[in-house]
């Protein structure tokens, strides 16, 4: 039976494999720690361990929309405990599984495995995925899976975004009980974070919950246990300038090919498996009973608890204290940037700057919390509290969305003092002030023998595509980048999401500015090294087939053995996609694919279409 690969129940499998993208060479920089010789806090001894993640969704259970909900919007009965993470599990594949099927459950949660690669089925040791991805929804309590002390809390724009790195000292090592080293567990990806550097943790605190912040194409969690041997943490075994090295692989085909396995091996452990075998530990050394949190998964949001106070040593205390200071630092002041206009079916974003009594970027601490509101709430935030874990460089984005008619703006409250954004005005959508579903019955110049008119035809009823004014739709005209771009996000019904761009070429003026704005957030497309996007240039069967397996999250095959057509070499960047389309039927030769010739509008109707009903 034909199925809407685009709007399948069945999609979330395409979309398990997660982006779990590291900033490397100089941004590197951003996200590592490098380790210290600070004095650190003490912990608890070592009294074993559990699961970060408590419970998980019951993902064979879940209706379409339950996929999309955030944790406490999923019905309690249709969650379940973690399952067992076991790596022989890797080697059973989906179309082997029945849709009931336990096993089925086990794979999706944990949709990246150890040392895995990014392909739907992947198996440990197939690539230099250094953690383990655990899929997980929205806002999902994230525990600390044994005593320790926070060495990093920290809120980066890309790469791991906000993340938590404990420390665990005199731990037991994962091969030898008796044998004694130090531990660093990270959690990345997280949307808030609960703790700070020094603050003292046990086993089972609360430490935050899960997101989708830097690097991530879907709400998870990036769970890995670095060893003693790397001087930062989280390690990434690989930097830019090895994918250059190796041949100028992309980050994908990087972890696919396995890229600086040896040096992850060496710098880390299988997180899961470290859990799992002190899981409950009879080796507790601790004289001193562990209060642990409640693992109950429908709890109410609770205020941020006060860890362990560490007192400073002595000179750095000193240091402080004899620190002088401009008066006008410590004035501390908020602009909000919000826009003009959007629709009701528009995500757009508040940027939030913090700048002190000069009128230059803040970058020290913001000591406190600022609350966040809509005036006329006409909408929501994602975030109604910011703190100084949230800002990267002096500023902060939120994103506003299930927006409504009216006129709205931000208002940021910070001690006694208030601050708001500009007006924007929200206007319906064409989409919802159209009261009957327009049916596109045929189209003056394609005919019913025409090649693509079966294509063309169901795309236009299905709102994917449009003609002109003229009843045409000039099956013949070529498609560029920018049209390209709304045919495929619309063809996946994507939520548009509205930031700002740097693209020199792109202004919000333009019509295209939402689409390229949301294809850009959710990493379908990116600009050209001169800074630009080049939107009215005609897009290519190769572009085109890239923006369309990315958005859809298709599982692409890691390596290339051979050379997919004639003109197309199985080392050429686009090799993987032209594998998949010539297995999956997306284009008709069988010799040579043409990856550099225009895509024209009835041949990107009729490559969306065969995907749609694959």
């Amino acid at each position: 039976m034909k199925k809407k690969l685009f709007r399948s129940k069945n999609a979330w499998i395409l979309g398990s494999v997660l982006l779990t993208l590291f900033v490397y060479l100089l941004g590197q920089g951003g996200s590592m720690l490098l380790t210290s010789v600070v004095n650190r806090p003490k912990h608890e001894p070592f009294n074993g361990t559990t699961y970060p993640v408590k419970t998980v969704p019951n993902w064979i259970k879940l209706t379409t929309a339950e996929y999309k909900m955030s944790y406490d919007d999923i019905p309690s009965e249709k969650m379940m405990d973690t399952p067992k993470y076991d790596a022989d599990d890797f080697e059973t594949f989906f179309s082997d599984l029945q849709w009931n099927d336990p096993l089925r459950n086990t794979k999706v949660t944990y949709s990246v495995p150890y040392m895995g690669d990014y392909s739907l089925d992947s198996t440990e040791y197939s690539g230099s995925h250094i953690g383990v991805d655990i899929k997980i929804p929205m806002r999902t309590p994230i525990y600390a899976i044994a005593n320790g002390v926070v060495i990093k809390s920290a809120n980066i724009t890309s790469g791991y975004g906000r993340h938590i790195v404990l420390q665990h000292n005199n731990f037991p090592t994962l091969d030898d009980d008796d044998d004694t080293t130090t531990y660093y567990s990270a959690y990345c990806h997280m949307d808030e974070l609960l703790v700070s550097e020094n603050d003292v943790v046990e086993k089972g605190d609360l430490i935050g919950y899960s997101g989708q912040t830097g690097t991530a194409t879907t709400p998870h969690l990036h769970f890995q246990i670095d060893n003693d041997e790397s001087d930062w943490h989280p390690f990434w075994p690989f930097t830019w300038q090895d994918q250059q090295n190796a041949g100028g692989l992309s980050f994908f085909e990087a972890v696919n090919k396995g890229l600086g396995q040896e040096a992850a091996i060496t710098a880390s452990v299988n997180p899961m498996e470290y859990v799992q075998k002190y899981l409950n530990s009879s080796k507790a050394k601790s004289s001193k009973k562990t209060t642990t949190s409640k693992t109950s998964t429908k709890t109410t949001k609770t205020t941020k608890r006060t860890t362990t106070e560490t007192t400073k040593n002595d000179s750095t205390r000193e240091d402080i204290e004899e620190e002088k200071e401009d008066p006008a630092l410590s004035v501390l002041k908020f602009t909000l940037t919000a826009g003009d206009s959007y629709t009701t079916d528009d995500t757009f974003y508040v940027k939030v700057k913090a700048i002190d009594g000069n009128g230059n970027t803040y970058r020290k601490n913001i000591n406190g919390t600022a609350k966040l509101s809509l005036e006329n709430e006409l909408g929501s935030l994602s975030k109604e509290y910011i703190s100084d874990s949230d800002f990267e460089n002096g500023s902060v984005k939120v994103s506003v969305k299930n927006l409504e008619e009216g006129t709205d703006r931000v208002v940021l409250k910070y001690g006694d003092e208030v601050y708001y954004s500009d007006y924007f005005t929200v206007q319906l959508s064409l989409e919802k002030a159209v009261t009957e579903p327009v049916v596109i019955r045929s189209f003056s110049d394609v005919a019913k023998a025409h090649t693509n008119y079966k294509a063309i035809r169901y795309l236009a009823e299905n709102g994917v595509i449009a003609g002109y004014d003229d009843g045409s739709f000039k099956p013949g005209v070529t498609v560029n980048r920018a049209e390209a771009l709304k045919m495929i996000l619309v063809g996946i019904d994507a939520a548009t999401e509205i930031d700002e761009l740097s693209f020199k070429d792109v202004k919000k003026a333009d019509w295209y500015y939402k689409y390229i704005s949301t294809g850009y957030l959710k990493k379908i497309v990116s600009g050209y090294d001169d800074g630009s996007f080049k939107p009215e240039k005609t897009v290519t069967r190769g572009e085109f087939l890239k923006m369309l397996f990315v958005a859809m999250d298709v599982s692409l095959p890691s390596t290339v053995r051979e050379d997919p057509y004639l003109d197309v070499s199985k080392d050429s960047w686009y090799a993987p996609y032209f594998q998949y389309a010539k297995k999956h039927g997306i284009i008709d030769s069988n010799l040579r694919a043409r990856p550099d010739v225009e895509m024209t509008r009835a041949e990107v109707a009729e490559a969306m279409y065969r995907v749609m009903m694959d």
